[in-house]
């Protein structure tokens, strides 16, 4: 009888070190999660404060491409009437050309040779 006693001891004993070494692990589970909690709530911050830099700079590249946009079609106006003008210059000196290689045959017509 004085086995059992001492194995009923043992056992205990063993019950009571597991019930410790449970209530050690799950403390520090405990712990371990609080800070990973803190972390990814930092995280999460981090992400939405890049989110709103992205969405400025899309906005300022929306507010660019427009911007170019403008340009691009004031310069294509620009241009267009600029080749129009030029166009109208250049057929008036054809014609002016013509009119003076007009006169000068009818100059050298006259002239006796």
């Amino acid at each position: 009888m004085g086995i059992r006693k001492e194995d009923t001891k043992k056992d205990s004993a063993t019950k009571k070190d597991l019930q410790n070494f449970k209530e050690e692990i799950i403390h520090q589970f405990h712990l371990i999660s609080e800070g990973l909690i803190d972390q990814i709530k930092l995280l999460a911050e981090g992400h939405t404060g890049i989110i709103q830099k992205l969405d400025r700079v899309e906005t300022r590249l929306d507010q660019m491409e427009k911007e170019n946009e403008r340009q691009h079609l004031e310069t294509r106006a620009l241009v267009k009437l600029s080749f129009s003008e030029l166009d109208k210059r250049l057929s008036n000196l054809e014609s002016q050309v013509r009119e003076i290689q007009e006169w000068k045959k009818q100059v050298e017509a006259r002239l006796p040779v």
